[in-house]
């Protein structure tokens, strides 16, 4: 499985739709995970997400036994559940004690890794330009927190990080403020997945700034 975490505004959900259009047989995309919308508390959020992503890695695994020539890729995992309650706290929204359980359980739910058959790629972006990519959406009351900086800079940081609270080798940080992570994702891919891209697409995909 391939997963693409990091920055709001880096291009994850561009980067997949590209995929996506390019290995429409072959390719099956998890959307970014929503928590419950029932009040849930935020440790309850927390629990609900990671156990999608442990569910989207054994999915994956299955799929790959009975489906060799099928990718899987999954919007975000437990990195931007990790980034989120960091940044939280760091900007002073929330107890540090939230984000060492939403750690704890990552151990627990053996999301930490390694894992041999999941590729991890981490798009980074300052928090400048993640702000003005998605100027179109800082109107919405529901997404004020996301353009905040205080908690942009904390969530950068912990990205930047990664290597304290995870195993190396586990992930892949591409910095994209200046250039495309469509040559780092081909290079993820399964080569001969890669094969069936047309190369005039390859050379030219992954190039829009709208991403989210």
């Amino acid at each position: 499985m391939i997963i693409l975490d990091g920055m709001p505004g880096a291009g994850k959900t561009t980067l997949l739709h590209q995929l996506q259009t390019r290995l429409p047989r072959h390719l099956l995309v998890f959307p970014e995970a929503q928590p419950p919308e029932n009040g849930s508390s935020d440790t309850e959020a927390a629990r609900f997400l990671l156990d999608e992503a442990r569910d989207r890695v054994d999915t994956a695994g299955h799929l790959s036994r009975s489906r060799p020539d099928l990718l899987v890729a999954s919007d975000r995992c437990h990195i931007g559940v990790l980034a989120y309650r960091y940044a939280l706290a760091a900007a002073g929204r929330a107890p540090y004690s939230d984000f060492e359980q939403a750690l704890a359980l990552c151990h627990d739910l053996d999301l930490i890794g390694p894992h041999p058959d999941l590729t991890t790629l981490v798009l980074l972006t300052d928090p400048g330009t993640s702000i003005s990519r998605r100027s179109a959406h800082a109107h919405e009351k529901r997404h004020d927190l996301w353009f905040d900086l205080d908690f942009l800079t904390a969530y950068r940081q912990f990205l930047d990080d990664l290597p304290v609270w995870l195993p190396a080798g586990t992930h892949t940080t591409l910095d994209v403020t200046y250039t495309s992570g469509w040559p780092t994702l081909l290079d993820a891919l399964p080569p001969d997945l890669v094969r069936r891209l047309p190369p005039q697409e390859a050379l030219m995909g992954g190039r829009s700034s709208e991403a989210v």
